[in-house]
């Protein structure tokens, strides 16, 4: 037995729950009505942290700027030890996301740097810079399959701010191109439960949801073939107002799943929305 069906789990899960790994901006009217979102959260697998990860997006009028920062710790260090740091930016409308910048630093446990940016325009693949360069060849992405897809923080955007749920919660797919590698996001709502984090931070109504973290382009045969035995992740969502009408955020604040190696969880330990605190109601 090896480490890569654990690996793969916090993959997807970093992926879903976070983690945009870019750094970019944009110009936006200072007086348009603004709703910002906050979110910490504590990665774990068998009850031992593996690290933290937070999240802060604004959305000012149709723009929307998001930095985030990933840091590991623990055992996972081990073998996948990681800082990042993280922002994205571009419109969001009822309906719809696109990104306009996505830009990528992170140091690995040997300490090795790498700083990764995509650029967008409305009808061409995304501009890709990266330093230092990497090879793509092998296990490319067809520039056809780079359209109209978002980076990994717009994917959280598109998830979060309910434009790719279409009013429905759970009900949608986020379309993810990183530079390297083309997979979805892919979720559905199991049903309606009552839940209470552990940590106290909420108690109350949820949608049990169920996603599929799908590999497309991008990965080794054998990476894509372990699309058939992926562990199956999970997540209670809830849904907030925010102080701009027509933004409410969608929120997973846990997500799971069961690996070889134990339960890997993803729990949100603090979370403002418009500046005011989420309490267990």
């Amino acid at each position: 037995m090896t480490l890569r069906p654990f690996s793969l789990a916090l993959t997807a899960l970093w992926a879903l729950s976070g983690p945009a790994w870019a750094a970019g901006g944009t110009a936006t009217d200072s007086k348009l009505p603004a709703s910002q979102f906050q979110m910490a959260m504590t990665i774990y697998a068998g009850g031992i942290t593996l690290g933290k990860m937070d999240i802060d997006a604004t959305v000012r009028g149709n723009d929307y700027h998001a930095v985030s920062n990933l840091e590991t710790s623990g055992v996972v260090n081990a073998f996948w030890q990681a800082e990042i740091q993280a922002t994205s930016s571009g419109k969001v409308g009822e309906s719809t996301l696109s990104p306009s910048l996505y830009d990528s630093f992170d140091i690995n446990r040997t300490g090795k740097k790498q700083e990764v940016s995509l650029t967008y325009d409305s009808s061409n693949p995304p501009r890709l810079y990266a330093d230092p360069p990497y090879s793509t060849t092998g296990y490319e992405v067809k520039p056809e399959d780079q359209k109209a897809t978002l980076d990994p923080l717009s994917a959280v955007m598109f998830i979060v701010s309910g434009a790719g749920t279409a009013g429905a919660p759970c009900t949608v797919t986020a379309p993810v191109f990183d530079g390297r590698r083309r997979y979805n996001i892919e979720m559905r709502k199991t049903k309606d439960v009552e839940i209470k984090l552990d940590n106290g931070l909420y108690a109350g109504k949820a949608a049990l949801c169920e996603i599929k973290y799908r590999q497309l382009a991008g990965f080794k045969p054998r990476v894509l073939k372990a699309n058939e035995s992926f562990p199956t992740i999970h997540a209670w969502v809830v849904t907030y107002p925010s102080k701009v009408k027509g933004s409410d955020y969608v929120v997973p604040l846990r997500v799971w799943a069961d690996t070889p190696y134990g339960l890997v969880s993803v729990v949100a330990n603090s979370l403002k929305i418009d500046g005011q605190a989420l309490k267990a109601s």
